[in-house]
């Protein structure tokens, strides 16, 4: 059902698919995808979750955490991103769609996306004292966030990127932007947390 739905919107959009039409799809009754999914809303929803999960989001998350070193944080970061963009062209294009069209589809996504950049946050956190001067963390998470938008994803692959040579962009992009040139695992003298 969720693939049957997932191909009619991309291909019909979210406006000009409905509930019938995805039964007909998936070859269910209507009745058994209102008592799976209750609404679109919510197959946007479940799309998104589909993704995330086979997109191992949270796993390749603590991944990037886990690690200490500066450099090799942010580089993990940008395969992190790359691989959520590479996976998740279909969710997005449903999901931004849907947003356009249902007030109700996007204050839900404009709720999860800033829980996306809060925990976002933990990042660029311990970095700290190897920011670059005078940079802080609330203004070096503000870049990650910027740096890794979806809108340069696709721009840099509609002029012919390769996902391979993106994640190499963001990770080079976001060491320079906030570690700077020289040792970026030595920590500066002092470090502001705001501003």
């Amino acid at each position: 059902m969720l693939d049957a739905a997932r191909r009619l919107f991309l291909e019909r959009g979210y406006v000009g698919t409905t509930i019938p039409d995805i039964a007909a799809a998936a070859e269910v009754a209507v009745p058994t995808i209102y008592w799976a999914f209750g609404s679109k809303r919510a197959l946007v929803g479940e799309i998104r979750a589909a993704w995330l999960d086979a997109a191992h989001t949270g796993e390749r998350l603590r991944e990037v955490l886990a690690i200490d070193e500066p450099g090799a944080r942010l580089d993990a970061y940008a395969a992190f991103m790359g691989n959520q963009w590479a996976t998740g062209a279909d969710a997005l294009a449903i999901q931004q769609d849907a947003m356009r069209a249902d007030p109700e589809v996007a204050a839900e996504i404009t709720a999860v996306l800033a829980e996306r950049a809060e925990r976002l946050g933990a990042v660029v956190a311990p970095l700290g004292p190897y920011l670059r001067e005078p940079l802080t963390v609330e203004t070096a998470h503000d870049l990650l966030l910027a740096l890794s938008l979806l809108e340069v994803y696709r721009e840099l692959r509609a002029r012919g990127w390769s996902d391979t040579r993106y994640q190499a962009w963001l990770g080079r992009a976001l060491r320079e932007q906030l570690l700077g040139a020289g040792d970026a695992d030595a920590p500066r003298s002092s470090v502001q947390v705001r501003g």
